[in-house]
């Protein structure tokens, strides 16, 4: 693929009154800082997510400058806000490459964004590591530059599913909010109901934000359904929950979701008793795992983050834990490929991305989730998941899912791409 001119480039986006001598890669001094853009969703829907990631960033950025940063450079973040909107993070992407000079890019947790912004990152040639959950982004919506350091929606499904259909029923209704989020995660699950026996035996989606989630409760059939799988951002699955136990729902379905919808919200709310969620961290550092406790308590001190995962500065503030590692593990893959890669500037940035496909990893500090692998088709990182319950106002956990089982077939090869 051609690569466009920076000028036309800045032309075609609406940004052509940035500087462009701001533009010398390779040109760093020995010293000169590695530049960690960080695409974050600061105001809308998702703006606890970007604030808590902007923190993870920060923290493991300081660490890794107390350590001598990589190839003797140090690191510096960068942070632009993209809102919680697809064409803010798309200038949002443009102004730290091209006006900050960011080496990388830490993507958002808005899903659509991180598609939004994906050709960007092959355009501008510029690695992209996105936070949003939505199995396009490294599926049909990917490329070469962008990898995922934890999970798709898929991923997480898939590990989950055997269990589910065994232990929650095999009559399903799927309820989901219209936004990509959400969508990725109904095809996900209905997949996952077929490929182990089962029957989705209705799909409802939801505006986002509706005024009322009654006409859509409605149509679940009560009769033949034995399971629900619902997936809605924080402030939809308050009101989801609140009127499905208003209903009386709460204790005649068991219901599955993914963290992500309730990674900022306090379990303890009414109408979350019972449900389940499929993790890949434990809220409270007592359910992690005990080899990877002395890891967790490094992670969680560094963030500022309770042994029950709510905020050391204001304890009545939850923390997305379970997001937040895939920021932290994101610059712990960086800085492991720069110094298995030699990267010194963006000239040696296909090199870096060569180094990190097929990257395997152990549990450490830098990677406190546990051990794991980038595959080298599809960019996607895998890992252990855990299966959760609402238990007395907790995060419970009760299955812990090993890393084979989230394994599925990659539906792309970018190595087959060029740089």
């Amino acid at each position: 693929m051609q690569r466009i001119s920076r000028r036309s480039f800045l032309k075609t986006i609406g940004l052509g009154g940035l500087s462009l001598a701001l533009w010398a890669p390779g040109l760093h001094a020995a010293a000169e800082p590695i530049r960690i853009g960080y695409q974050a969703p600061l105001s809308g829907a998702f703006a606890a997510f970007g604030k808590w990631h902007n923190r993870a960033l920060q923290a493991a950025i300081e660490r890794f400058n107390q350590a001598g940063g990589a190839g003797g450079r140090p690191f510096k973040l960068l942070t632009e806000n993209a809102t919680s909107d697809a064409g803010k993070a798309k200038e949002a992407f443009a102004k730290l490459v091209l006006q900050e000079n960011a080496d990388f890019v830490i993507g958002s947790v808005d899903s659509s964004s991180d598609i939004a912004s994906a050709p960007l990152a092959r355009q501008l040639k510029t690695p992209y590591f996105p936070m949003g959950i939505a199995s396009q982004i490294t599926g049909s919506a990917g490329n070469r530059w962008i990898f995922k350091s934890y999970h798709t929606g898929r991923e997480a499904l898939q590990a989950a599913g055997s269990w589910a259909l065994q232990n929650l029923g095999q009559r399903w209704t799927i309820i989901a909010s219209e936004i990509t989020f959400a969508q990725s995660q109904a095809q996900d699950w209905a997949a996952q109901v077929k490929q182990f026996g089962g029957q989705v035996l209705r799909t409802i989606t939801v505006p986002f934000r509706p005024s009322d989630f009654l006409p859509f409760l409605s149509q679940i059939d009560l009769k033949r359904t034995e399971a629900l799988y619902q997936a809605f951002t924080a402030v939809d699955t308050v009101r989801f929950f609140g009127q499905a136990a208003q209903l009386g729902l709460s204790g005649r379905l068991k219901t599955l979701g993914m963290i992500e919808g309730i990674d900022t919200l306090n379990t303890e709310a009414s109408g979350f008793e019972g449900t389940w969620f499929v993790t890949s961290y434990p809220r409270r550092a007592s359910q992690v795992p005990s080899q990877l406790q002395p890891f967790d308590r490094v992670y969680r001190e560094r963030v500022g983050i309770s042994a029950e995962g709510f905020s050391k500065q204001d304890s009545q503030e939850v923390v997305p834990i379970a997001d937040l590692f895939g920021s932290w593990q994101a610059l712990s893959l960086i800085r492991e490929a720069i110094t298995r890669s030699g990267w010194r500037s963006s000239a040696d940035h296909p090199r870096l991305i060569q180094a990190l496909e097929g990257f395997q990893y152990a549990a450490s500090a830098d990677f406190p989730q546990g051990s794991g692998f980038l595959r080298a088709e599809d960019h996607q990182v895998f890992h252990d998941h855990y299966l959760t319950q609402v238990q007395s106002g907790k995060l419970t956990v009760q299955v812990h899912l090993p890393q084979a089982s989230g394994f599925y077939p990659a539906t792309v090869n970018y190595q087959q791409q060029g740089f």
